[in-house]
């Protein structure tokens, strides 16, 4: 769950934002970020400015970071809401192994 704005829209955001992750089962501790001031890169048609070009705003959000991933199947699933906007999203991830990764030649 993220946003971006002034420092007073990230305020009234982070007012009732809140967030859940869980990885296989096992729920993930969130980062909170109250408004940090970030540098954005647009890319032309995007959906929030429509224009190209760098810009400054405030961001702010409740964020996850997941940790590596032994090779094989994982679930991840993801919801969010704050003022009236929610979002939940499920991911089946297959996670290869690297390909030489710990092996040896004589």
């Amino acid at each position: 769950m993220n946003s971006i704005g002034t420092s007073t829209n990230c305020a009234d955001f982070m007012r009732t934002a809140k967030g859940t992750a869980v990885l296989d089962g096992r729920r993930l501790g969130p980062e909170v970020y109250q408004g940090d001031e970030i540098s954005v890169q647009a890319a032309a048609g995007n959906p929030i400015t429509e224009s190209a070009g760098r810009f400054t705003t405030t961001g702010c959000g409740v964020w996850v970071q997941l940790p590596p991933l032994a090779p094989g199947r994982h679930t991840l699933t993801i919801r969010g809401e704050s003022a009236g906007f929610s979002v939940g999203v499920d991911y089946s991830l297959d996670v290869g192994s690297a390909s030489g990764a710990g092996s040896a030649s004589a």
